[in-house]
């Protein structure tokens, strides 16, 4: 059978298209930083990147990921107030960078990181999905992309409405497979509260969620350091029956929360480096791997930990 020329052009361009894409297909995080090895604790994060200054810091910083949050607001001196996926926790909702300019900037650095957009709500990222499109199926998308949300309400009793998951998922799976899922719960904890865990309730409704979007791949599970900490069994259980591959993403960001760091160490050394990232400010790094740090002791740290005093010592002198 015979082609048409015009058969040969589109079928030419269809192929080449699919030949870009498979090129620009984000590394795993492993492979893009072989310098980790198989010890996931040892990725750095840079957190809230949510301005110009932030994210020019972070470019020339030591950390590997970078993490941002997008919610739908308004440019600052932007003349025409049009709504759009900018950079900024709720309940802030202006910012000098909107998620346009921040793909834009990042893929144009050409710095060897990675990213995690973390979706406030289902509005959003239904706003952001054109502009993760035109990222994705770009020529300069070769680095990690995780897209976070949490899509479960969680503990304890929070009343933070999660992103609906059902949308996050599906839209995630068929639109960008080839991003790394980031899922997790709406919490409440700290200050008063010290008490939780993630409940085998809880476990369920995550695991009903991926399973009916129909998420093949491996995700990580983004999970608070103080119930995570208290949450030993049913993790273990999580990780133990989900897609290989998967993690466990433990993070904090309050220095209220109460932490107990033995049983948080448990829990790590149980499941495993090769399958747990700590997401943790500095000077939780340090408590989590030394309860007690003299200046005898510092030649002896692990890499993450040298990295988290250097990190304390920058921010002391700063102030």
């Amino acid at each position: 059978m015979r082609l048409s020329a015009f058969e040969f052009v589109f079928i030419f361009t269809i192929l080449n298209d699919v030949f870009q894409i498979t090129m620009t297909m984000p590394e795993p995080l492993q492979e893009y930083f072989p310098e980790i090895g198989h010890d996931l604790t040892l990725v750095t994060w840079e957190h809230a990147v949510n301005s110009k200054e932030k994210l020019k810091k972070a470019l020339t910083g030591d950390s590997l990921m970078l993490e941002a949050d997008i919610t739908l607001g308004y440019l600052e001196d932007d003349v025409t107030k049009e709504l759009r996926p900018i950079m900024a926790h709720p309940p802030r909702n202006t910012s000098d960078l909107s998620l346009e300019n921040f793909l834009d900037i990042f893929s144009k650095s050409g710095v060897r990181k990675g990213i995690k957009l973390d979706f406030k709500s289902r509005e959003a990222f239904s706003h952001s999905q054109f502009i993760l499109e035109a990222a994705f199926y770009g020529k300069d998308m070769n680095y990690p992309v995780w897209l976070n949300a949490d899509i479960i309400k969680g503990p304890v009793n929070s009343d933070v409405e999660p992103v609906d998951a059902d949308y996050f998922l599906s839209r995630s799976v068929t639109k960008f497979p080839v991003a790394t899922l980031s899922v997790g719960w709406t919490t409440r904890f700290g200050d008063d509260i010290d008490k939780g865990e993630y409940t085998v309730k809880m476990i369920e409704e995550m695991t009903d969620a991926l399973n009916r979007n129909l998420v093949t791949s491996a995700v990580t599970f983004a999970v608070r350091a103080g119930i995570a900490a208290q949450s030993y069994e049913q993790l273990s259980n999580l990780i133990g029956s989900s897609v290989p591959g998967s993690t466990l993403t433990i993070w904090s960001s309050s220095p209220n929360d109460k932490i107990d760091f033995h049983l948080l160490r448990r829990l790590i050394d149980g499941i495993g480096r090769d399958k747990v990232y700590l997401d943790l400010p500095p000077e939780m790094i340090v408590d989590l791997s030394f309860p007690i740090v003299s200046g005898t002791d510092i030649g002896k740290q692990s890499p993450l930990v040298s990295a988290a005093l250097l990190a304390l010592g920058s921010s002391f002198l700063a102030r």
